[in-house]
């Protein structure tokens, strides 16, 4: 019957107003588009408040985004993106910072590695921004305004966030449109023509929870936080320690420290609790950690496990160090490890034998003989250079580890 009044408007507008069938033919194309972009809301609209799947996913999610909520507002309102495309993330990974897809796309809004750089990404060995939630926010924002630029309108740019920008600059310019729905019954992958009505579905359901039967679905709260600048090498469970505060709390607030620890040679800034900076400043200069990062080379027989002995670090310790996804090892590569550092002032107090130097010896492959650093040995000898030679005897002190 509708179809039957649709054909019969046009058909009168056509015959009796004398306006040209392109006019017409446009202004039916627009009435199609609008009853589509309905029909494809509504249908994620039950899925999410009705399917029990949809719902489950719908009530675990929208808690979640407590934890980055403020954060997106602020920055989205500098770019002046509506605050309610935060849903985009909800969609992408469901509110997890650190989730990864098949694909290799990670974090809150789920950046391949390529684009994350362009945008000012972190992504190496030692530090994954993308799964940083202000970090990548940030770049978020960016992405979305530039999509914006060059389509104009918000549903085009969550088409483009989806599919890249351009596959729908080849379909705008193919079919002469800037219409998502009308675009999307004529090309698009089926991802990106589910993908935006998903998005405005979860848009709407939150603009009026009661309405769709989620009563009392509020967001987690999150604490109130600050950063510190921590030197290279210092480890979060250290930093836990001496701040006297939960390591899995501190982990989750810098998640894109990949190894749990500061990347080497260079000062970064860690997330920590709101007034905890004085305290821990004060319990570092007091009381360095010890333990440092050893590159040790694998050696023929030893394990994961029997490293982690000589060392006294544990293999759970040593694969996150290592980025490793199994306890699989090979002689001759390197392996990081922690070790401790005895102070300059501490040697007098450690037990030692004396070593004879050999045709062949180095400091080098003395210090890794023994698992020692050569600034260790050098400090211990008190030697100036890095010079030995056959007959010399050098002190080396036993291992507490």
């Amino acid at each position: 019957m509708k179809n039957f009044f649709v054909n019969f408007f046009i058909f009168f507008l056509f015959t009796s107003t004398g306006l040209s069938s392109d006019f017409i033919e446009s202004k039916a194309s627009n009435y199609k588009s609008a009853q589509f972009k309905d029909k494809k809301i509504k249908k994620y609209i039950t899925y999410f408040s009705k399917a029990e799947k949809g719902r489950v996913f719908f009530k675990q999610t929208y808690r979640r985004q407590g934890y980055f909520e403020n954060t997106v507002h602020e920055i989205f309102a500098k770019y002046d993106i509506p605050r309610d495309l935060k849903y985009i993330s909800m969609i992408e990974s469901g509110f997890q910072f650190e989730i990864k897809s098949s694909a290799g796309a990670v974090g809150l809004w789920q950046f391949m590695p390529s684009t994350a750089r362009i945008f000012g990404l972190r992504v190496d060995e030692w530090v994954d921004e993308r799964r940083d939630f202000h970090k990548a926010t940030q770049a978020a924002a960016e992405y979305l305004v530039s999509l914006k630029r060059k389509f104009g309108n918000w549903e085009l740019v969550l088409a483009g966030y989806n599919s890249g920008d351009l596959t729908v600059k080849k379909a705008i310019e193919e079919y002469n449109s800037k219409d998502f729905w009308h675009l999307s019954q004529l090309t698009f992958p089926k991802q990106t023509k589910e993908y935006v009505p998903q998005i405005l579905a979860v848009i709407r359901i939150s603009k009026d929870l009661k309405s769709y039967g989620f009563n009392d679905l509020k967001v987690k709260s999150i604490i109130k936080t600050e950063f510190i600048e921590l030197p290279p090498q210092t480890r979060l469970d250290y930093i836990a320690k001496i701040a006297e505060i939960d390591f899995g709390l501190l982990k989750n607030l810098n998640l894109a420290l990949l190894r749990d620890i500061t990347p080497p040679n260079e000062f970064y800034s860690v997330r920590i609790p709101s007034g905890l900076k004085k305290k821990i400043y004060s319990k570092l200069k007091s009381n360095p950690d010890k333990r440092t990062i050893y590159k040790h080379k694998i050696k023929k027989g030893e394990t994961l496990s029997s490293i982690a002995r000589t060392f006294s670090n544990s293999v759970k310790e040593l694969m996150k160090l290592n980025n490793l996804s199994s306890s699989d090892i090979y002689q001759g590569e390197y392996l990081l490890v922690y070790k401790k550092t005895i102070r300059k002032n501490d040697y007098s107090n450690r037990a030692f034998f004396v070593y004879l130097v050999k045709e062949g010896d180095s400091l080098s492959k003395i210090a890794e003989k023994f698992n020692m650093r050569i600034k260790e040995i050098k400090n211990f000898n008190n030697l100036k250079s890095n010079r030995i030679s056959v007959g010399q005897t050098l002190k080396i002190f036993k291992s507490n580890e």
